[in-house]
């Protein structure tokens, strides 16, 4: 019998490029130019390692496979939804946001969505996950 192959990317390596690409929007909405009028708001040390750092520390981390980073990314991706959400919806009720700064918050806000969801897919399928049985009474 012929040995079958499976051709499908491990799961980790999409969650790391999934990462990557939370860090590649990051850079692109720094580099997004502002209103006219507004200046580039000063952002501090933990901001901007929230913003880069994590997202290539945690990229590094899935490729190890470990269930707790797959936890991670679901808690990173749930925030940065959030925050991606909550500046859209004020960039759409301001009258001065640039349809680039729009975009890149639409792409962060996809990417961050699909780390949730690859995320959670992963910790449920690893190894080690045994779901609760219900308690009869």
């Amino acid at each position: 019998m012929a040995e079958h192959t499976s051709t499908r990317t491990p799961i980790h390596q999409i969650l790391a490029v999934l990462c990557i690409g939370v860090f590649a929007g990051a850079m692109a909405l720094h580099a997004a130019p502002y209103p006219e009028g507004e200046t580039v708001p000063s952002r501090g040390a933990l901001w901007n390692a929230f913003q880069y750092g994590v997202p290539l520390f945690m990229a590094g981390v899935c490729l190890t496979g470990k269930r707790w980073a797959f936890m991670t990314v679901v808690i990173y991706g749930t925030i940065g939804l959030a925050l991606d959400i909550a500046t859209l919806v004020q960039s759409l009720t301001s009258e001065n946001a640039s349809a680039t700064f729009l975009i890149v918050i639409l792409t962060t806000g996809i990417l961050n969505f699909l780390l949730i969801i690859f995320g959670g897919k992963a910790l449920l399928s690893s190894p080690g996950f045994t779901p609760q049985e219900k308690n009869p009474r």
